[in-house]
């Protein structure tokens, strides 16, 4: 965000430089406004906190916001914010004299519960609550990675040796809803805590500040998600005619019959 906003920036000095001499543009741009001047609204919609709506309000300017869960530089309009909890407002107002800031901050009192009405979220996270995936080590496929074809289920063209993943093994996954899309990666030799994004629709699954172990930093298609088993994979369309690396998840504490 902090590059968007020095882009925009600098967009207006350069436009100043056009047409002014350096005097004429130091007397000209002045001073940002001091935050005690900027005027916009924050409202939260009445028995609906997690809608709320942004309006600037003070003249001449370009304004822009940051509300945690997207941006916008309209004038008005509304926005969700999915989690519990306190967030911060961020309003930026880009005028003559360079960006202001100021900010306000809301309380939402539960996670939406109709932005996360789609029963995969509950079988991903177990909301706010949390849930943690192992490896499938007792499956019935006897893999707990593999490859096949880009359009196959599961592993057609080679199954990975158990025996080559004790690296791997006894590391777990955790997802939740708790303020935010968490995810961490729990290994015996320490965590690597991450953010997670899950596209119901199109069931794609990707990471950011972590991965699955020997994960591929990809956005990983949803083969299986259901109360016990999560199996995503690595769809690689364009390489070697198309093909996919399979891994295969557990809820910790199921045991295959």
């Amino acid at each position: 965000m902090k590059k968007l906003r020095n882009t925009l920036y600098i967009a207006i000095i350069a436009s100043s430089f056009v047409a002014c001499t350096a005097k004429e543009d130091r007397e000209s741009m002045g001073k940002p406004l001091p935050a005690d001047q900027l005027e916009f609204t924050v409202t939260q919609t009445p028995g609906y906190d997690n809608e709320v709506t942004m309006e600037s309000l003070t003249p001449e300017i370009i304004p822009y916001w940051d509300y945690g869960f997207g941006v916008s530089n309209a004038r008005k309009f509304k926005a969700v914010i999915p989690f519990a909890g306190t967030f911060p407002i961020k309003y930026y107002a880009y005028g003559k004299g360079g960006p202001s800031v100021d900010s306000v901050e809301i309380t939402v009192t539960e996670n939406d519960a109709n932005f996360f009405a789609d029963p995969y979220w509950d079988l991903l996270t177990n909301g706010v609550d949390g849930k943690t995936w192992v490896w499938a080590v007792d499956n019935p496929l006897g893999c707990i990675t593999g490859g096949g074809d880009y359009r196959d289920n599961g592993p057609t063209w080679w199954k990975d040796n158990m025996a080559d993943q004790q690296a791997i093994i006894n590391d777990k996954m955790t997802f939740d809803l708790n303020g935010s899309y968490n995810f961490e990666l729990i290994t015996p030799n320490g965590n690597k805590p991450g953010k997670f994004s899950f596209d119901v629709e199109s069931m794609k699954l990707s990471f950011v500040g972590s991965d699955v172990s020997n994960g591929q930093n990809w956005n990983y298609d949803i083969i299986k998600l259901n109360e016990n088993e999560l199996v995503i994979a690595a769809t690689h369309i364009e390489s070697w005619g198309g093909f996919r690396n399979f891994y295969f998840f557990k809820k910790e504490g199921f045991v295959y019959p």
